[in-house]
């Protein structure tokens, strides 16, 4: 299959899922996506809450203080993990900026960094 083919199949499941999401409560598209990880970080709705995030919390690491750099970016991590509370998976305020060294080590445990 051609790189052009791919991208077109990539981007008409995209638009599906765009169109699909806008009828649906935050909770089914949480399950939708938690069925579908892969697409999750990839979405719409996780890039515009990432940013949101990031202009609530700021882009500093809230467990070890780091700033966020193009070598060490800023993580968005789910407080309360996705895959065990899918319900919270676009909820802001179960969200934190975390390094990627804090956010590995926190892993899938709840841990609340924030203040």
């Amino acid at each position: 299959m051609s790189k052009k083919t791919e991208y077109l199949k990539r981007r008409a499941k995209k638009t599906a899922l765009k169109i699909k999401f806008q009828s649906m409560t935050d909770a089914q598209v949480a399950d939708h996506l938690r069925a579908n990880c892969d697409m999750f970080l990839i979405s719409d709705a996780w890039r515009a809450l990432r940013l949101l995030a990031i202009q609530k919390y700021g882009s500093t690491c809230l467990s070890c203080g780091r700033e966020a750099t193009k070598r060490f970016p800023i993580n968005i991590d789910h407080v309360k993990p996705r895959k065990y509370f899918p319900e919270l998976a676009l909820d802001i305020n179960n969200l934190q900026p975390l390094c990627g060294k804090c956010n590995k080590r926190k892993g899938n445990k709840t841990i609340d960094y924030r203040i």
